[in-house]
């Protein structure tokens, strides 16, 4: 077996921030390599891997090891000491199972009617606006759809500053590179939404207040783990927020969204004239823009990988960008084509913008079916039931900055509903 190519230097963490999305792509062109080492985070050796093999690799729980391999940035800012996303074995199949069980027919036809709901509510705010920033209305506006969905109490005049708290808190992988000032706001925003959902977890369990069965709020409250044991209250507020955090991140996709529909204005009369256009379409901005640059993990075992080794103990990192950007799996993959997914087979692990491999056993996102529902309406309102203007503005999205944005954060202007008064 040959040895891995490296990306020499003791830390390359600055230019893998640098460089952002591009970075994996451009160290194996130019290694002319699919598979090399770098050294990050403090200069441990990851090495890299991409494509439907490598996550396939990648998410195999007998050979690889996800616990403990998360930053600890972005465990204390993003995910939360003790999250689902932090462990590996029997806990997380049990606790999965919990995030698993809220994915009923019922709660996600909730969803779709919630957004659909709010959307249209929203129209008169906006038509009220000179401008709207679609990057921010949208986090607002998914802030109810989340909280509301999962059965939390969320005052009216709350939701500004909880929406605030969580882009804080998603926009910490900024803070990989160097110093990062804004890692105490971070967790201070944390720290906030957390005690809010533990007072809510706790008022539950003493039927001080009553969410509905079904709800996030009251399964996580009354769940009991394999041993027949209650969630400690700090970690159940953790996890009930990662119920609905991801619902709220999405508003990255919103903007990238309305960017496409702009740069590609036939997929706009596609959305209104073909029935499953929406969800191809959302797929798509999924699959197209930045979002989850990599994730990391550990070699179990001696991992034998595309003609090297690949030795136990070694740091992985899973190229998500690079993967849905691999032109042995997405004919033209820097195009924008909502087509492709006319034929997708619907592979766990090609389009994998919110992780990949199996729901239930893996770390894939259990919100990952509401994302596309949330687009798909998103997307449908903003194409049948309103027109708008888009002024002139810096639409860039640069692949070197992580995480990756609209740089104006999408905005429109004169907004208007779609009424047929004939």
């Amino acid at each position: 077996m040959a040895s891995l190519k490296r990306d020499k230097g003791l830390d390359n963490t600055l230019k893998l921030m640098k460089q952002g999305y591009l970075y994996t792509t451009n160290q194996r062109n130019r290694l002319d390599t699919t598979v090399f080492e770098t050294k990050v985070l403090g200069g441990k050796p990851f090495a890299v891997v991409t494509g439907k093999e490598g996550a396939e690799m990648f998410y195999n729980n007998d050979v690889v090891q996800r616990e403990g391999m998360l930053p600890k940035r972005i465990v204390n800012t993003l995910f939360g000491k003790g999250a689902i996303h932090t462990i590996d074995g029997k806990k997380h199949i049990d606790r999965k199972a919990l995030f698993m069980s809220l994915m009923t027919e019922g709660n996600l036809d909730y969803v779709r009617e919630l957004t659909r709901t709010l959307w249209r509510a929203n129209t008169q705010r906006m038509e009220s606006m000179d401008q709207v920033n679609i990057y921010r209305e949208s986090i607002v506006l998914l802030t109810k759809v989340g909280t509301r969905w999962a059965g939390v109490q969320a005052p009216p005049e709350d939701i500004e500053r909880i929406a605030t708290d969580m882009d804080i808190m998603i926009d910490s992988f900024k803070g990989l590179g160097g110093a990062f000032k804004g890692y105490k706001e971070s967790k201070a925003a944390r720290r906030r939404v957390e005690d809010w959902l533990e007072e809510q977890i706790l008022e539950t369990r003493k039927g001080n207040i009553h969410p509905p069965e079904g709800t996030a709020l009251y399964e996580f409250a009354h769940w009991e783990d394999y041993l027949g044991n209650p969630m400690d209250s700090r970690n159940c507020a953790i996890d009930l927020m990662n119920t609905f955090r991801p619902l709220i991140a999405i508003n990255r996709f919103v903007s990238f969204g309305l960017l496409a529909m702009h740069d590609n204005p036939i997929t706009r009369e596609k959305i209104k004239s073909e029935p499953d256009y929406a969800y191809k379409f959302a797929q798509e901005v999924r699959r197209f823009y930045p979002f989850v640059p990599f994730l990391p993990g550990k070699a179990k075992v001696d991992i034998d990988f595309q003609g090297v080794t690949i030795p136990a103990g070694h740091g992985l990192a899973l190229d998500v960008y690079g993967t849905m950007h691999d032109e042995t799996l997405w004919e033209d993959p820097n195009e924008f084509r909502p087509e492709r997914f006319e034929d997708w087979d619907g592979s766990p692990f090609d389009l994998i913008p919110q992780g990949g491999g199996d729901y239930w056993t893996n770390h894939r996102c259990a919100g990952e079916w509401i994302t596309v529902i949330i687009m798909e309406e998103t997307m449908k309102y903003f194409a049948e039931k309103v027109t708008y203007d888009v002024p002139e503005q810096d639409l860039t999205v640069d692949l070197n900055s992580i995480p990756g944005y609209v740089k104006s954060g999408f905005i429109i202007s004169n907004v208007q509903e779609v009424v047929d008064r004939k």
